[in-house]
């Protein structure tokens, strides 16, 4: 076991001769490890987000103006304008229906507000919101004091970003109307962290849409009821309904082919990366052909040269793969705030599930794939002849 320390210093003598080559060499594990751990840790994050969204709308039908109905459903969890609206009557008649629990009117609008002039989502509700979202808890404040009072509550992020107490006035759009702030809420881990919840009669008059709502948010009594309301809701017109468990799965499907692609991108890195391990080790060896003759002649055996090269090797892709995989987690939220910036739709909270277990596999496979690519330089290093090498070197 004394000898174990000596015989690795050897081995990775050549490394530290060597910085630029070597360097590279681990650049190359490093990014493919790298691209591996982010696709695994983003596909795992994001199924995990989007699941706790869907848990926490609260509802299991979305019934909004024909159209699109995935479309109205991103709109609707992540915020923003949408253009085509329902008439408020339509909330009465999915109330009336037998298979209905529960159902909240829901009015969503964009504008700019405050005297920085942030663009903020406004999310108009009435008191059967509360019944709905249970866990959506007031930190401060209380709630409206009436369904036309012109008054807001701020998400746990609204509040960080505009910087308001209770009782501070918020003006809104080129009017500059004022929002009295009547309380703030926890933090959710929703879309509704970053909005500004006013009373839902306010919010029509405000955005001049009275008797208009974006949609409405329908619990049924249960889930074996789902195919028969949706099909009460396709016989009415001018709106449609969409299920939570339909909107997963399309946006699953979306995830699963840019994950493939992105799978498919790490492979292609990780042959180069391995290409690049196999072309640095084959250069150390055919450099070191003499020192490996002269040791052959000292008794070194074809195992020890062996042994010698694929450890050197495995060098390489440990720390090709602890780099890499360390950039990733290091760089997690730089990576999430790229994906946001170019994927269409994103679920609120992290994306970027990067676990211990997932970024030690990630190494394995980065270590597995640089002892593969080192073989054939070892068994190079294993036949080679110290007659002819040292004969000639004479």
């Amino acid at each position: 076991m004394s000898a174990v320390p000596g015989f690795f210093r050897l081995a990775t003598s050549d490394l530290r001769r060597r910085p630029l080559r070597t360097g590279l060499a681990i650049l190359g594990v490093a990014l493919s490890t790298g691209l591996l751990l982010g696709t695994l840790s983003m596909h795992a994050g994001y199924v995990r987000a989007l699941d706790s969204t869907i848990d926490r709308m609260g509802y299991q039908v979305l019934v909004t103006a024909k159209g699109c109905p995935y479309e109205a459903a991103s709109l609707m969890m992540r915020g923003g304008n949408t253009p085509m609206t329902i008439d408020e009557s339509t909330f009465d008649t999915i109330l009336q229906d037998a298979d209905v629990s529960e159902a909240t009117r829901i009015f969503m609008q964009s504008m700019p507000a405050g005297p920085a002039g942030k663009n903020m989502v406004f999310l108009g509700v009435d008191d059967r919101y509360r019944r709905l979202k249970p866990w959506m808890t007031l930190q401060r404040g209380e709630w409206f004091s009436g369904p036309e009072a012109p008054e807001a509550l701020l998400g746990y992020n609204a509040s960080l970003l505009l910087g308001l107490k209770l009782g501070d006035s918020l003006s809104v759009g080129p009017t500059h109307k004022p929002l009295v702030i009547r309380g703030v809420f926890d933090r959710s881990g929703t879309q509704e962290d970053g909005m500004v919840i006013i009373p839902l009669l306010y919010s029509q008059e405000l955005f001049d849409r009275q008797g208009k709502l974006t949609g409405v948010g329908v619990r049924l009594k249960s889930l074996d009821k789902v195919q028969g309301f949706l099909q009460r809701m396709f016989d009415l017109p001018s709106v449609q309904a969409i299920t939570m468990t339909q909107f997963r799965t399309t946006v699953l499907e979306f995830v699963a082919t840019s994950r493939l692609l992105l799978l498919l991108s790490a492979l292609v890195a990780s042959v180069i990366g391995g290409l690049g391990v196999l072309n640095a080790m084959t250069m150390t060896v055919s450099e070191r052909v003499r020192e490996f003759g002269l040791m052959k002649a000292v008794g070194a055996s074809p195992r020890d040269l062996f042994t010698l090269t694929l450890l050197e090797t495995g060098v390489l892709g440990l720390l090709g793969g602890i780099v890499g995989a360390a950039v990733t987690a290091a760089g997690g939220l730089g990576i999430e705030s790229l994906i946001r910036q170019f994927v269409p739709f994103v679920p609120p909270g992290a994306i970027l599930a990067t676990s211990l277990p997932r970024a030690l596999a990630c190494v394995v496979a980065s270590l597995s794939l640089a002892v593969v690519a080192g073989i054939y330089p070892a068994a190079r290093a294993a036949v080679v002849r110290p007659a002819r090498v040292l004969g000639r070197a004479g």
